[in-house]
């Protein structure tokens, strides 16, 4: 399914650019358009129309199209995605780029040191004065 978000995500930035149109960036974009699934080419499309993107990358867990945080499990289903994720807010398809799937275990802090107790000491009380 990854190379399926991954094909919209190019199909996306050959409609979006701005430069004139050629006959070998249609050609790419009709490949493109022939290796998606029908259904989900019908939903890219819809938001296309709409003037928005149909993906959306993923960056420290936060959807960069809408900035609102992925619940966890999604975001973690995106590692090793078995299907298509949308997002919850926008509806527009997810997308983890490869160089975050490989920075979770290269940034992983190593654990604080724990502090060492410090031991308090009582005052000692004040006797009266008769």
């Amino acid at each position: 399914m990854r190379t399926t978000v991954e094909n919209l995500y190019a199909l996306q930035e050959l409609q979006l650019q701005t430069a004139p149109a050629s006959a070998d960036r249609e050609a790419q974009i009709k490949a493109l358009r022939a290796t998606v699934p029908a259904q989900i080419l019908a939903h890219f499309d819809r938001m296309i129309v709409q003037g928005r993107k149909g993906v959306a990358l993923v960056r420290n867990g936060i959807c960069r199209e809408c900035h609102i945080r992925v619940p966890s499990g999604t975001a973690a289903s995106l590692i090793q995605p078995k299907d298509l994720y949308l997002c919850d807010n926008c509806g527009r398809y997810l997308l983890l780029p490869l160089d975050e799937i490989a920075a979770p275990a290269e940034t992983t802090p190593a654990p604080l040191p724990l502090p060492t107790p410090v031991r308090k000491t009582r005052k000692k009380p004040v006797a009266a004065a008769v």
